[in-house]
């Protein structure tokens, strides 16, 4: 039986998170922590938009996934690598919230939190 090997290819290992995609990972970690939306009165009444929806509204059109720690003190975004880098990130929640964050790339998805 024939035999082949691989050269010069990718060589996998343990514990390396790899891209095949234009799709990268970042963690947002505000100045203030996020907040959700609120609605008091129930059902039918205005609902107060929270930092949460404004930074999750920012992204729509780039992000893939997002979602908020529960504490709201950090928020994942998985979106397009080619509109989106960490400096852009920071930029645009910045201009939300009006004060700085810490946008950093994923490079493992274990020990996430």
């Amino acid at each position: 039986m024939a035999t082949s090997t691989r050269v010069n290819g990718v060589q996998f290992a343990r514990g390396t998170l790899y891209e095949t995609l234009q799709i990268r990972a970042w963690k947002i970690t505000p100045t203030t922590a996020l907040t959700a939306d609120t609605q008091s009165g129930g059902a039918g009444t205005a609902i107060t938009r929270g930092t949460i929806s404004k930074v999750a509204e920012e992204f729509g059109t780039t992000g893939v996934l997002f979602q908020a720690k529960s504490d709201g003190t950090s928020f994942v975004l998985i979106g397009d690598s080619h509109a989106l880098d960490a400096d852009t990130i920071d930029v645009r929640v910045t201009n939300i919230l009006g004060e700085s964050c810490t946008v950093a790339a994923i490079t493992s998805f274990y020990g996430l939190t």
